[in-house]
């Protein structure tokens, strides 16, 4: 199961943020993770054993950093990474893994809508944040996400692992 959806939002200091826009990023971003796991998680553990199971879910480079003026999708995407965490330490011995990939600035429409927050003209200004001097490419995004839903990384759950370029606020 991959908990892919997302939305990114913002534009104010946090105690200028809106109920509505704090609630769109929490639920979108952290409580459809969480409502895929519910339904996801019951039907990976029905299968017959040995069961093997992959969860992923998309966090962000957000998960680890305070990001200005987006506090409620940084909150949310911390969230998510404490979600998976909480769901690998669950699911332990039962062959179903949880982990997340945490993209960085990523050449998508959720950076172009970043950059408005910003007053930025490029998004690829965004790739000087990172240590590749580049913005990410989706596929290479995609890319990790496969990688964790395949049988391979059976051992690893639990993690967070950064596709973000070596992001450095």
């Amino acid at each position: 199961a991959i908990a892919a959806a997302g939305a990114g939002g913002g534009g104010e200091p946090v105690w200028q943020t809106s109920d509505e826009l704090w609630a769109a990023m929490i639920g979108v971003n952290l409580t459809g993770t969480f409502h895929l796991a519910r339904a996801a998680i019951p039907h990976l553990l029905a299968r017959p054993e040995p069961r093997r199971g992959r969860f992923v879910a998309i966090a962000s480079a957000a998960s680890h950093h305070g990001i200005p003026l987006m506090a409620a999708y940084t909150a949310a995407k911390h969230g998510v990474g404490g979600l998976v965490k909480s769901l690998a330490a669950e699911l332990g011995p039962t062959g179903i893994t949880a982990n997340a990939v945490a993209p960085g600035s990523t050449a998508t429409a959720m950076l172009e809508a970043s950059a408005e927050i910003y007053d930025i003209d490029d998004i690829a200004a965004f790739g000087r944040q990172a240590r590749i001097r580049r913005l990410i490419e989706p596929d290479e995004i995609a890319a990790a996400v496969e990688w964790l839903a395949v049988d391979a990384p059976g051992a690893l759950t639990g993690a967070i692992v950064d596709v973000d370029g070596g992001f450095r606020f």
